[in-house]
């Protein structure tokens, strides 16, 4: 079940927020464009995360993410949406909410959705109130595609999108607070910043 194409806790919120910031990152997460993401979103989004995750039915539970793992999925997917907006308007694509809708319903119907949620929050950091718009994102990455290489393979359409969108990256700017890593923008993902958090959920949850 490979959706993505770019690829995607108790002391969560006390750990990702107990550094200093820079004066000018200070309370953010990240500036994509020079708009900021603010550290109590990320906060929010890696509670929302733990949670869902705590609550799932371990069968379903292909991998159990490690703290500093959800927190950089999370900051991932916060640039990737902003970088996803940017690439949108710039190109002229639409995607309407049947569009969303109709692929989503396809998907849940191929693997069920239990396990599509299972995988999304386990492995994308996307709690079940935004599989819309994870379905959105594969989507508007496609219409891209289809603008960029429309007669490419499989692998010249992805590396297309990739360059793009890394290229697209470094001329807008993405910039991350420290503590939360550095961006890369050849392979389209944070790397982490503290990596003494790297401990699995279930130990800090202490199973």
């Amino acid at each position: 079940m490979k959706l993505r194409l770019l690829a995607v806790i108790v002391l969560s919120s006390a750990a990702l927020t107990a550094c200093s910031d820079t004066p000018k990152l200070a309370g953010s997460a990240v500036i994509v464009n020079g708009n900021a993401i603010t550290s109590a979103e990320v906060s929010q989004r890696v509670d929302k995360v733990r949670v869902q995750i705590q609550n799932t039915d371990p069968a379903l539970l292909k991998e159990i993410p490690s703290l500093i793992q959800i927190n950089q999925r999370v900051v991932d997917h916060f640039i990737l949406v902003s970088l996803i907006s940017e690439f949108v308007e710039r190109e002229g694509i639409n995607i309407t909410a049947n569009e969303v809708e109709a692929y989503r319903e396809e998907i849940f119907a191929q693997y069920t959705q239990a396990a599509i949620e299972a995988q999304l929050v386990s492995r994308n950091a996307v709690p079940a109130d935004d599989v819309d718009g994870f379905m959105y994102e594969i989507l508007a990455q496609r219409a891209l595609m289809d603008k960029i290489a429309p007669d490419g393979d499989t692998q010249t359409r992805t590396n297309a999108l990739i360059d793009y969108v890394s290229n697209l990256s470094q001329e807008i700017g993405v910039e991350l607070n420290p503590r939360f890593g550095t961006w890369d923008p050849s392979n389209l993902k944070s790397t982490p910043g503290d990596s003494t958090l790297a401990v699995p959920l279930q130990n800090l949850l202490g199973q």
